[in-house]
């Protein structure tokens, strides 16, 4: 019998008003011995396993090294060389993370990879160039602003040429007549 039984059966005989608080307990009861239980089978499988696939283990638990040591009475350089192993295996599980993301993408990633090897770049120098095709866009899209307003005004000054020209010869036009009435008024 459980601990979370017996609560049950003094909570069914003395139908207290705290039922909601003995369900809480019970709960909490229920939780600590599932947890107790996983750990029970989790050591119970530990025995089995080699000390390297013990020390993973432990390494997962985040356990210190000392404690490795300690627990599977190992020295340190096999203490070393079984983490070395441990994180190689997360940065492989890292690596195949990125392989994931980046799918189709993937020679992309790689031809960019060899390019910066190659030119020797750093983080700075990746920086300095992200920005700087940034600023390049935005300074494109300035030149366009200005290449459109530049045509704006190219087109106003021709409307202006044509006004002009429109008005000179119009005035070419008065100009003889106000001349002949100027002489006409002169004579009389």
């Amino acid at each position: 019998m459980y601990i979370f039984d017996i609560s049950a059966i003094i909570r069914r005989e003395t139908s207290d008003d705290k039922e909601d608080e003995n369900n809480e307990l019970l709960e909490r009861d229920k939780q600590k011995h599932e947890e107790q239980e996983k750990e029970k089978e989790k050591q119970e499988r530990l025995k089995y396993l080699s000390p390297y696939a013990k020390s993973f283990q432990i390494f997962k638990d985040r356990k210190a090294l000392e404690d490795v040591a300690i627990e599977l009475d190992l020295d340190t350089n096999t203490v070393l060389f079984y983490y070395e192993d441990y994180l190689r295996l997360l940065k492989i599980d890292w690596l195949f993370k990125i392989y994931h993301d980046l799918k189709r993408d993937f020679p992309m990633f790689f031809y960019l990879y060899n390019r910066i090897k190659k030119e020797g770049l750093n983080k700075h120098d990746i920086t300095l160039l992200v920005k700087n095709q940034q600023d390049l866009k935005f300074m494109e899209h300035r030149v366009d602003l200005y290449s459109d307003f530049i045509r704006g005004q190219q087109l106003q000054k021709q409307r202006l040429e044509q006004e002009i020209d429109r008005l000179q010869s119009k005035i070419k036009t008065i100009k003889p007549n106000i001349n002949l009435k100027k002489g006409n008024q002169i004579k009389r």
